[in-house]
């Protein structure tokens, strides 16, 4: 049966989401160079964190990094962090998210691809958007390096709570999910990626990194479309890609 994917927009607080809801068989991590998202031939999202050329997530396929540094989480301010990355295992068939430092710590058997990014936890349920905050680093400030804790997200890093453009990848049981967001914070994102049914689910590389390239089926032909919220096309080292049979 061929590999099927589709594109949905949605308005999610009143900010624009585009999205690829694609056949698991049809996922693959890659490494793109120094290239933006829509220079690329085929679709996708954007992928994990980088530094330099260098990756600071967990990009694989097949079992080895895409790219360098793409077997570990990444050490924000020298700091030993966890970080969320979803797994596609058992050969293909099946997929879990992590909070992991290196790639090896999950365990899995046959893993086909990783990307790593930081905690949705959409399985779980918080009282309120603080104390799904608190889950994934505590209460310390954005980018202060000397309260980045051991064995932690770190994800205050990346300025959660604040609306900027944002990636995520997740799982219903049956799809995978792609989605840029044009401004939201990780509650919303969070929120959004459980609206779609997903009980598994993560955050990419956001801000200026977060682009997706999808197809508009316009006289029964596929045509390339993308979607770049911050406008300035930049250059990422990995992606998430969808290499569908078919577009409907």
């Amino acid at each position: 049966m061929a590999t099927v994917a589709q594109h949905l927009s949605y308005s999610h607080n009143g900010k624009t989401v585009h999205t690829i809801k694609a056949d698991l068989a049809s996922i693959s991590v890659v490494d793109i160079g120094a290239k933006s998202v829509n220079d690329q031939a085929y679709f996708g999202v954007n992928g994990t964190f980088f530094s330099g050329s260098s990756l600071l997530g967990i990009a694989m396929q097949g079992g080895s990094a895409v790219r360098t540094g793409g077997t570990r989480s990444g050490q924000a301010c020298n700091v030993k962090t966890k970080r969320g990355t979803m797994f596609c295992y058992n050969s293909g068939k099946s997929v879990t998210t992590g909070v992991v430092d290196y790639a090896s710590e999950a365990n899995l058997s046959n893993v086909k691809w990783a990307i790593g990014g930081y905690s949705l936890f959409p399985n779980l349920s918080y009282s309120t958007d603080n104390d799904y905050y608190k889950a994934i680093h505590g209460t310390d400030s954005p980018d202060n390096c000397n309260a980045a804790k051991e064995g932690t997200q770190n994800a205050y890093r990346f300025g959660p709570m604040s609306k900027t453009q944002r990636t995520a990848i997740g799982w219903d049981g049956s799809k995978i999910w792609l989605a840029v967001f044009q401004s939201e914070n990780a509650w919303g994102v969070r929120q959004f990626m459980i609206d779609r049914g997903c009980n598994t689910a993560i955050m990419l590389d956001g801000g200026g990194s977060s682009q997706i390239k999808y197809a508009v089926i316009r006289n029964g032909n596929p045509v390339p479309t993308n979607y770049d919220p911050s406008g300035v096309n930049r250059s990422v080292y990995s992606m998430v890609r969808v290499a569908a049979e078919e577009w409907v």
